[in-house]
This record gives C-alpha cells, structure tokens and sequence, in this order.
C-alpha cells in the first residue's frame, strides 16, 4: 500500500476494504497463465448455457488450451459443425492444405484453427498463410497447389469467409485480420472456443439462422451473445 501511495494513487481505507480513489487510464492487466482449474471452471460456467449442444463438445475447451492438442482440436471442431450442426465440410490439415472448410448453400468458410495455452495473437506470417488459401480458392490453378483441396467444397458454393478458432485472442491479430481482408478482398473473423460453442448452441437452437451467421464475418473477433 506505501508503495501504491508513493506512486502517486489516493488509497483509501474503506468499510469494503482498501480502494484506489484515482482514475488509471490505459492500464491493460496482463493475461493469467490457464490453469487446469481455470478451463475446468470456464467448462462449468459454458455448459449451465448449453441446452442443444451435446456437452461432450465440451471437450474442445481442454483442446484449445493444449498447445500439443492442435490435431484434435482441428478434429473436433470439424465435427461439431458437420455431424452436431447442418454445415457440410472435412477436416484437411494435411501440408499446403487449410485445417478444415464448411459450407452452408452458397457459403463457404476456409478454418484454421490454433491450439494456444496463452491466446493466439495471430502473427503476420500464419495471416500470409490464410491470404495463400484464399487465393488458390479464387485462381482454383492446380499448377499453384497439385492437391486442389478447394475441390472438397460443393460446385454451388459462391460465397466465401475466413476463420480462426483459438483458446483465445490476444495482441494485434485484429489488425491481421483486416490485412487478410484488404489482400484478399474476402472478409472473415476470429472466434474463441467459449463463443464457438455459443455459436453453435444459437444455430442449433434456431434463434441464429444460417444465412445471418455469415453477416458475423466482419474481419473482428465473433463474440456471442445467447438469446436465452
């Protein structure tokens, strides 16, 4: 508290204990390693929210905070929008491949997901990497990449988004965002595991259409608010 005082902040003693009676602007408190406990009471505080989602999807909150999880995090991300939600799509995550893709009509979206114990903050290269599966989907030239993996997506999809699934989002990705964007002319986003399962738990419920879950790509985080 002396130290506290000789920076310069008011402390006050009050029946609730001790306050700082100043205004700290600009103060960003660090993030908090997860613990186990952490992702334990975070699965707590999202399943009491899951009424249509099977809560063995529950799983991929101890998969985003597993940095050797990366695999079946893409795995099971895959699954629940295909086999628990109407999306069509496959896991890829082979080399020159994107982790997986869904489509939904005429929309596609192109995933990549990241297994990341302390937020995933999108660095510039894995953004150039998303930018060059974008771009072998609109030029469609086997001579770029022999695999064609964009062949995985049905003939009537049109229309297409980008996103990133994470543990959580931290730094500068929002700005790697745009940059994908403003390359590619394609908008997309990045949503954390806890508001990919609320995502899913509005589609599921029918109070999110599938038509009006593409308006969400806006080149920001995707943050879900339940209409419960």
């Amino acid at each position: 508290l002396k130290v506290i005082a000789a920076m310069g902040l008011n402390v006050k003693n009050t029946t609730k204990g001790f306050i700082i009676d100043d205004e700290i602007i600009k103060l960003e408190l660090p993030r908090t390693k997860v613990s186990k406990t952490n992702v334990l009471e975070l699965k707590d505080s999202i399943r009491e929210k899951l009424d249509y989602i099977d809560h063995r999807y529950l799983s991929l909150v101890d998969l985003a905070y597993d940095n050797t999880a990366n695999r079946d995090f893409e795995i099971q991300t895959i699954d629940l929008l295909i086999n628990e939600l109407d999306f069509k799509g496959v896991r890829l995550g082979e080399s020159r491949k994107p982790d997986g893709i869904i489509s939904y009509d005429i929309n596609g979206v192109i995933i990549d997901n990241k297994a990341y114990s302390k937020g995933y903050n999108l660095p510039i290269n894995q953004a150039d990497e998303m930018i060059r599966y974008i771009q072998e989907n609109q030029s469609r030239d086997e001579k770029i990449n022999p695999n064609k993996w964009w062949e995985n997506f049905e003939e009537k999809v049109m229309k297409f988004n980008y996103l990133f699934v994470s543990s959580s989002f931290i730094g500068g990705f929002k700005k790697n965002l745009q940059h994908i964007a403003d390359r590619t002319g394609i908008n997309g986003g990045a949503i954390d595991v806890e508001n990919l399962l609320y995502f899913a738990e509005e589609l599921k419920s029918g109070r999110l259409s599938y038509k009006d879950s593409f308006n969400k790509y806006i080149n920001d985080e995707i943050k879900m608010s339940l209409s419960v």
